[in-house]
């Protein structure tokens, strides 16, 4: 989250600085035709008009990263409620979604996991093979070390490949324990 909140920082000082510029233009101008006061509503409606901009386009992304979250979440439902075994705590208790997201010259690979159990907590890894159409293997990725609660979802660090893919499949490496 601290990552999250600097990048809208430092996005922010941007669009004031851009804002700032375009004040002290349009305050120039207006000073230099004797209209000061107009020149300082554009000042001011420039520095506000970006911070709105930027802000605005920072929701919206914001907006459409909860809602590709909701719909992972609700997949992993979908297929805890398809392959899951609700009465025995155990591996098939845990789900993983991969969400491959194209991006102009890169894939970004997000990864949704939960844990169906009751009482265990899964430790460990996950195994991610990412397939392409005809189900060949294109490349292997092992996530960092995660810990998921009875009943979490979580988001796992994404990965980044320079193509699209379609298909996926995943091994955990790691244990359950009380």
């Amino acid at each position: 989250m601290g990552t999250e909140l600097t990048g809208v920082f430092w996005f922010n000082v941007g669009a004031f600085a851009f804002g700032l510029i375009l004040a002290i233009t349009s305050f120039n101008y207006y000073k230099k035709l004797g209209r000061t006061r107009t020149g300082v509503y554009w000042a001011i409606g420039c520095i506000a008009s970006c911070l709105l901009v930027m802000n605005g386009v920072i929701k919206f992304v914001d907006m459409m990263d909860e809602h590709m979250k909701k719909e992972a979440f609700a997949l992993l439902e979908e297929t805890y409620e398809d392959r899951g075994d609700p009465n025995n705590e155990s591996f098939k208790n845990l789900e993983l979604v991969v969400n491959p997201e194209k991006i102009k010259r890169f894939t970004a690979y997000d990864i949704y996991a939960a844990n169906f159990n009751k009482q265990y907590t899964y430790k460990g890894k996950v195994e991610i093979t990412i397939k392409n159409k005809k189900g060949k293997k294109v490349f292997t990725h092992v996530t960092e070390a995660i810990t998921i609660k009875p009943g979490e979802k979580k988001v796992i660090k994404n990965v980044n490949y320079d193509t699209w893919h379609p298909g996926y499949s995943w091994k955990w490496l790691g244990e359950l324990k009380k």
